[in-house]
């Protein structure tokens, strides 16, 4: 019975298998989580559609109590996109993120009110079931067992950017579309989508960033600087715009970094976030770091995707404490350590790294837990 059991666990994480059935995929089992987290979470919010939407008093909307959220400002934005910049705190740095907003102000029909709020919901959860799949395919094509994509859409920052109608599942949605591309040898198409995802978010360059790196390094001049400039130069010139616009690209309201690692996070030391933030942050930041220098000692570190993972682990180590200041903000801004995770564990084939990447799952009930 029990190597009966060992053997059937074995074959369902092994690339060598016969064709799933529809049904039973990690992007579907993703999906129906996502739509049963909807549904426990519809409960608290009085099957308010609108209240995903996060609206605040720094929207000058009246009768509200708290400073709402970062998905009011896609919310005014695709309701109209060309004067929504007085409902804002700071009109540039709202309108960095334009992908998203245009995409839902299009897609309910011009900007509707009644079915924005559905839309930004709805667009989002595509993003994160269709992301999965993108990687779950990325892995099949290296005989690697599609489930092992599971992290991609249950990391607790897609789950925050999902309830809180914000950017991040789109744009790694297009960067996971843009790596599929890549193995697929569809390079122009690749950087077009990696270029979009950067003006849903703009931590989304680090993925490109890690290609055109690679290429420069080994002396590909002409293919860097044509993916270089389809996939990294439309958001420095969108920031022109937003210059030109309002007088200001809206850069220095970002949060700064820390300059000791994890000094942002352990200054909630004693507060009652800091379990949460250890549990879903710190462990797992550790683990990365642990396990991107044994990719050194392995000589499996002149790859995109290392670069693309070092990157994004910088990002989160010097996190400015603002953006720990929430598990929301915390795990959005750390959902693109996870994707370069799993893209760095599946161009190396590297099971080991996988398997611990599936470690980001459990974030997903753990992060309900401690809602």
């Amino acid at each position: 019975m029990s190597s009966a059991f060992t053997a059937s666990i074995s074959q369902f994480f092994s690339g060598e298998r016969k064709k799933q059935h529809f049904l039973l995929r990690p992007s579907v089992i993703v999906g129906l989580l996502y739509i049963l987290f909807f549904l426990f979470m519809a409960r608290f919010h009085g099957f308010s559609i609108l209240s995903y939407v996060h609206l605040g008093r720094v929207s000058h909307t009246p009768n509200t109590h708290t400073a709402g959220y970062d998905g009011q400002f896609f919310y005014y934005i695709a309701q109209d996109p060309l004067h929504a910049a007085w409902r804002m705190d700071n009109a540039p740095y709202r309108y960095q993120r334009i992908l998203y907003p245009m995409l839902v102000y299009l897609l309910s029909l011009g900007g509707m009110t009644a079915l924005i709020p559905w839309v930004l919901l709805l667009v989002n959860f595509f993003s994160i079931v269709l992301a999965t799949e993108f990687v779950a395919r990325l892995l099949c094509k290296h005989q690697l067992s599609p489930w092992f994509s599971l992290p991609i859409g249950l990391y607790y920052g897609q789950t925050t950017a999902f309830v809180f109608d914000t950017t991040e599942p789109i744009a790694y949605f297009f960067v996971c579309l843009g790596f599929l591309l890549l193995a697929n040898k569809k390079t122009l198409l690749a950087a077009i989508a990696m270029g979009l995802g950067c003006l849903c978010r703009e931590t989304a360059i680090l993925f490109p960033l890690g290609y055109v790196a690679i290429l420069v390094l080994n002396r590909e001049w002409r293919n860097a600087f044509i993916f270089g400039l389809i996939s990294l130069v439309p958001l420095p010139v969108w920031y022109l715009c937003l210059q030109f616009i309002f007088g200001s690209t809206g850069l220095g309201y970002a949060p700064s970094f820390e300059p000791i690692p994890f000094q942002g996070l352990f200054v909630f030391q004693g507060n009652s976030r800091f379990l949460p933030l250890l549990i879903l942050m710190f462990v797992p930041t550790v683990l990365n770091i642990l396990y991107i220098l044994i990719e050194v000692r392995h000589n499996r570190w002149k790859t995109a995707t290392w670069i693309s993972w070092l990157l994004n682990l910088l990002l989160v180590i010097f996190m400015s404490r603002l953006s720990y200041v929430e598990l929301v903000s915390a795990g959005r801004l750390s959902t693109g350590l996870v994707i370069a995770m799993v893209f760095h564990a599946w161009y190396t084939r590297n099971n080991w790294l996988l398997w611990m990447a599936m470690l980001y799952t459990l974030t997903f009930p753990i992060y309900i837990y401690f809602l």
